[in-house]
């Protein structure tokens, strides 16, 4: 069982604290027409990603797909200016975001790249994906997001790997769900991502109750939901014995949201939700589930 960063692999006991949903590298310019979303290799980054690294971050999981500016020889050079473990993703994202040969190509034709991608490495360099991610639907699920879908399933089956989606505010798990089980992957390797805007815990239970995780991952990004209410909901389900597939994490998208900008960056999850988790009286072993215990589960293969 590894883990492989930009880096190469590492033992599931060497992860640390893991931030599971997070950019590093990332252009959306040219579907969101602003450089807000566009960032990478920089002093500014450096910096943020120090700023989690000495509340005691060790690992990001990068999901960044290929069609959103993913770039590993960029994410390799901050791992090792950083000396931070990075894990990178391939996949596709929302329908607006897909190349033209999505809607093309067959599922097993996509299946081939993550593959490949996972296995041999990316964009002709030995740097190999570590998860598949965030795959994504919208306020529906478009032709091109379910085949995308699918082909993860098949690459899941064949390489034993993680998967991230995106649930466009909270929404359509189940129907996620419903592709994963037609095509058998197992549910334990399935994160399904942005569940805490759902703000609903018995949404919550009933995904977590046919053996999927799921992700905490828009922590502290308070114009969705509160961190108050996201606490609340998560305490619930940690009452309820779910606390070993429940995942962390902020999902920094913008330049806006750095702490540079007088936004939180990468460092809410540590700097203010854990305490206040430990306020509230969630212990050590919970919270070691949640940051360490769980991302290492999952992302081994």
């Amino acid at each position: 069982m590894k883990i492989q960063t930009v880096r190469g692999n590492i033992n599931k006991n060497e992860i640390g604290i893991t931030l599971s949903h997070e950019h590093l590298v990332i252009d959306l310019e040219r579907v969101r027409k602003n450089k807000d979303s566009t960032f990478g290799y920089s002093d500014l980054i450096i910096k943020e990603i120090e700023k989690a690294k000495n509340l005691g971050v060790k690992t990001f999981v990068e999901l960044t797909t290929n069609d959103m500016g993913r770039n590993v020889i960029e994410l390799k050079k901050l791992s090792e200016k950083c000396n931070v473990n990075i894990i990178a993703s391939t996949g596709f994202y929302l329908d607006e975001y897909h190349y033209d040969f999505i809607n093309s190509k067959s599922k097993n034709f996509i299946a081939d790249i993550f593959i490949k991608e996972l296995t041999k490495g990316i964009d002709n360099t030995n740097i190999k994906a570590g998860i598949i991610g965030e795959l994504a639907t919208g306020s529906k699920i478009r032709n091109g997001e379910k085949k995308v879908l699918e082909a993860a399933c098949i690459a899941q089956n064949e390489l034993g790997c993680a998967v991230n989606t995106h649930c466009n505010l909270g929404t359509l798990a189940n129907e996620q769900i419903k592709i994963f089980e037609e095509n058998k992957v197992n549910p334990e390797k399935i994160i399904l991502g942005h569940i805490d805007l759902s703000n609903d815990t018995e949404y919550m239970i009933n995904i977590l109750s046919k053996g999927y995780n799921i992700a905490f991952d828009t922590i502290g990004k308070i114009n969705y939901l509160s961190d108050e209410k996201r606490l609340e909901n998560l305490i619930t389900l940690i009452n309820k014995g779910y606390d070993k597939q429940i995942l962390l994490s902020q999902d920094i998208s913008r330049i806006s949201y750095f702490t540079d900008k007088k936004y939180h960056g990468y460092t809410t999850i540590m700097k203010s939700f854990i305490p206040k988790l430990k306020e509230n009286g969630v212990n050590e072993k919970i919270i070691e589930n949640l940051l360490i215990n769980n991302p290492g589960r999952i992302l081994s293969f």
